[in-house]
């Protein structure tokens, strides 16, 4: 398994990590990659709050941000709020995990276009926040929030790649969910190791039913449940 350079965060330049994240998402095998894509897709924000829960990480997470024109109370809901843990900055984030999608052309970020076919107002909203944060309104949680830009999170990047869409589209910072996993893996926090095990748990009863096997009782609610957004 090959690897490849990423600077995930200021600091983090020329550090070489296993290339795991992209070799596992990208096999020779396209129908289970779109499968796992898809399949991960359903969790993913839990990746980033479970991170962004944990002392160590540099960020922690706010709340889903809304983001309106200055005296519209109509307006976009997206991801995140993160707010740096040394300066005490906060941003609104966009969470954008395209692994198989396209022929894979989404799965590493390697320069700023890539951001260009997203054309939502939702995501035009946020990239104006990125640039100019004193003319987008944001609340979170019904309470304004005060906001100093914006920050990305993509599946996996480039050092390359990261700094180019940080300079074309002014992004505070962008990050990766595949540092995010290599953080957890090191750091082993309980709440990532149980939520892994819920998960786990949820899709062997699936294909366990799928496949004859004795029902599982779910006449009980499985705590945690809300971590899937």
């Amino acid at each position: 398994m090959g690897c490849f350079v990423i600077g995930n965060r200021p600091g983090d330049e020329g550090v070489e990590l296993l290339a795991s994240f992209v070799g596992f998402f990208r096999s020779p095998d396209p129908a289970r990659d779109k499968f796992l894509s898809r399949f991960f897709a359903l969790f993913s924000e839990s990746v980033v709050r479970t991170w962004c829960a944990v002392p160590q990480a540099p960020y922690e997470d706010l709340g889903r941000p809304t983001l309106c024109k200055p005296g519209s109370t109509r307006g976009h809901t997206i991801d995140f709020t993160l707010r740096d843990r040394s300066s005490g900055r906060c941003y609104v984030v966009e969470l954008k995990c395209e692994l198989e999608y396209d022929g894979y052309r989404y799965l590493t970020l390697t320069a700023a276009d890539q951001l260009n076919h997203h054309t939502s107002p939702a995501f035009a909203k946020f990239l104006t926040a990125a640039r100019h944060p004193s003319v987008v309104d944001v609340r979170v949680r019904g309470t304004s929030q005060q906001i100093h830009g914006a920050v990305l999170i993509w599946g996996a990047m480039t050092a390359e790649g990261r700094q180019a869409t940080m300079e074309t589209h002014g992004f505070a910072d962008v990050l990766s969910v595949e540092q995010m996993l290599a953080d957890l893996h090191t750091w082993q926090p309980e709440s990532w190791l149980a939520l892994v095990n819920r998960y786990r748990g949820w899709t062997d009863e699936l294909f366990d039913f799928l496949a004859g096997a004795k029902a599982p009782d779910t006449s009980q609610p499985t705590l945690g449940k809300e971590n899937i957004r």
